[in-house]
């Protein structure tokens, strides 16, 4: 499913994940998979969203991902995020974001240091 994927070295592009497979996944973000979801980035999209980040991101010393530090709340997240939606009947499930080109314009509009990778 296409999501869209932010670097640490603020790069963003589309990307397809397959959201049934955690390898795929642990492949998008680097590592092994976090999933987190806050107020600020609920207000921000105006619907559920999800990061996914590398969980060991610290311990391997990655870079700071400013992106996903301003989604989570200004504590520090490293590395790179894939953004995705939750899906299925009690959310339990991933998607891929929607309309992902839509959102990534927006997110370019918004943090104007963004660049497509």
């Amino acid at each position: 499913m296409k999501t869209i994927k932010i670097t640490a070295g603020n790069k963003i592009s589309i990307i397809d994940v397959d959201f049934g497979d955690y390898k795929a996944m642990q492949k998008a973000v680097g590592g092994y998979v976090e999933t987190v979801a806050t107020e600020q980035m609920y207000d921000f999209f105006k619907r559920p969203v999800i990061m996914l980040v590398d969980e060991e991101g610290h311990m391997k010393e990655l870079e700071l991902n400013v992106i996903g530090t301003v989604f989570y709340g200004m504590v520090p997240i490293v590395g790179d995020i894939v953004l995705a939606q939750p899906a299925g009947m009690y959310g339990e499930d991933m998607e891929g974001i929607g309309e992902p080109e839509e959102t990534m314009q927006m997110l370019m509009q918004r943090f104007s240091f963004l660049e497509t990778a």
